[in-house]
């Protein structure tokens, strides 16, 4: 279990004065999965999505294993050695499945105690019961949820309150209604065809009814073909105790569903996402839940297209968002780059969660017809409070060019500090190690429940040092098709101790922690 190596800090790390602060260790570390998309020239739009990456702990042994996802070749998982290496073990957990393999979530769905994995894919999804024993079954058929549309982002979160984890699936659009399509740049440079060409597809909404799941998307309030959707997560923006969901449409309005009860309610153009401050759908990739401002609400930060700015929804409280891109500098230092997988977190443990973003264009030929490129370099941005965001992506380490698309948070090493697992097109991944060393303290939550779901999806946590309050919400989905690390992050600066953990429960009890030391994993479980 992960909390026995709670006080273990840097086995992986280097110098903690050495730069860059963020070194890939793929290669070293033993990871020689490599992507695939099948390309042979036709531009079909599975192709060039990508795929996701996971980050979580099969085998329970506290040391966080990976799972990439693969389009036209073998998924692969490995199981962390926990020494700095990674070993290859798809074939012996039975989890190499090899269609056309878009995202990744990993959640206890049945309640055992042990991550289970849900696959989208263009085409039928899978869903694999982890067996506790390092191998996996899959579970598709006899749990009822083999949605066979094209599927990219997933999420899990407990929308009813009843224990169990209910399962949110976005399907993209019907590309099958015409796979050959062609489309040119310039009369005679054949791409990729624009999305707004395809109708959307519906997405599906499955309840979980013990192990064994129900459709219910249009009972619920989703309506077919509102979008073309690539993520997708489960948030309580509104927190009234239940969880909401916040959609990123590729082209079409964002949609942001508040839990009602019975059902939801597509409440996105009344609160202010479904459009940025210019009154206009953007191509949304990827997202983003976080409270990057520490004022007690989560906001919503969307990854959009070349030319467009990724846009930060901040929540104005009362049920409303305002587009505050501009303000947060965050605009003009993305218009260059086609952005995909993000996050919110605390890189630097200074309090306050910055920003990752991966990048690369959709063309691999794009240099043809645009000022741009297909490899790009991904991106950080520092938190500097009140000033707004600063991108720090070159002093970080991040200078190499990919054409990027999924990504996941994780501590793999143990050491506090949140790395990064990126998936790239055609190519091998990154594995980004964080060398933050121990110049700032760390605390990190896991959360288990009892009456409530297994994994605590939708505790809101509140972590008070001093005079500062961070918030943060248990979630199983975001970013573009991946899956973070199950525990929850803090960055508590040079603070001993976190004065005060309070933690409220998706079954209404709160429980509170008092001189909680910096430097390890809390795991707290729920209060019988």
């Amino acid at each position: 279990m992960r909390w026995v190596f709670a006080l273990l800090i840097g086995l992986w790390a280097g110098d903690a004065a050495a730069q860059p602060r963020y070194v890939d260790v793929a290669a070293a570390a033993g990871i020689e999965f490599e992507h695939r998309n099948g390309a042979r020239g036709q531009k079909q739009l599975p192709e060039t999505m990508g795929s996701g990456v996971a980050f979580f702990d099969y085998d329970d042994d506290g040391w966080l294993d990976l799972y990439w996802v693969n389009v036209a070749g073998p998924a692969a998982l490995y199981r962390n050695e926990g020494n700095g290496r990674f070993a290859e073990r798809t074939q012996d957990a039975g989890v190499g499945n090899s269609g056309c393999g878009m995202g990744v979530v990993a959640a206890d769905y049945d309640n055992d105690g042990d991550a289970d994995m849900y696959i989208t894919c263009y085409g039928a999804n899978i869903l694999y019961r982890n067996l506790g024993d390092g191998r996996f079954a899959d579970a598709t058929a006899t749990a009822g949820v083999g949605d066979e549309g094209f599927g990219t982002g997933a999420a899990f979160g407990d929308w009813d309150l009843d224990g169990d984890l209910d399962l949110y699936v976005a399907n993209y659009l019907d590309f099958r209604a015409d796979p050959d399509r062609a489309c040119f740049r310039q009369d005679s440079i054949r791409v990729y065809c624009a999305p707004w060409t395809y109708a959307p597809e519906g997405d599906a909404f499955y309840r979980n009814d013990g192990g064994r799941f129900a459709e219910v998307g249009a009972e619920m309030g989703f309506a077919a073909g509102r979008a073309r959707e690539l993520s997708a997560v489960f948030s309580d923006w509104d927190l009234d105790g239940d969880l909401d969901l916040f959609a990123a449409g590729d082209g079409t309005p964002n949609l942001l569903y508040q839990n009602e009860g019975g059902h939801f309610a597509e409440m996105g153009l009344i609160a202010g996402v479904s459009y940025n401050s210019q009154g206009q759908s953007e191509a949304g990739m990827g997202v983003a839940a976080g409270d990057y401002d520490n004022n007690g609400t989560f906001d919503f930060f969307v990854t959009n297209f070349y030319l467009e700015t990724n846009t930060l929804y901040h929540n104005e409280g009362e049920g409303f968002f305002r587009d505050r891109t501009t303000d947060a500098k965050l605009g003009k230092p993305s218009l260059a780059y086609l952005s995909w997988g993000t996050a919110f977190f605390d890189w630097d443990l200074d309090g306050d969660e910055d920003i990752f973003v991966a990048n690369g264009h959709i063309d691999d030929n794009v240099e043809l017809f645009a000022e741009t490129t297909y490899a790009q370099p991904d991106q950080l941005f520092r938190n500097d409070g009140a000033a707004g965001f600063a991108e720090v992506s070159a002093a970080a380490g991040l200078g190499a060019v990919q054409s990027s698309r999924g990504m996941a948070l994780g501590d793999c090493d143990n050491d506090g500090d949140l790395d990064i697992a990126v998936s790239h097109i055609n190519a091998r991944p990154s594995l980004l190690r964080n060398d933050m060393g121990g110049e700032r303290n760390f605390l990190a939550v896991r959360t288990v429940g009892v009456e409530s779901n297994r994994d605590g999806v939708g505790a809101h946590i509140r972590v008070r040092t001093g005079p500062r309050v961070q918030m943060r919400e248990v979630r199983r989905g975001g970013s573009y098709l991946s899956s973070h690390d199950p525990c929850v992050f803090f960055g508590l600066g040079t603070s001993a101790q976190a004065d005060e953990v309070e933690i409220r429960w998706p079954s209404g009890k709160v429980q509170r922690f008092e001189g909680v030391l910096a430097g390890q994993v809390l795991i707290a479980e729920e209060p019988r």
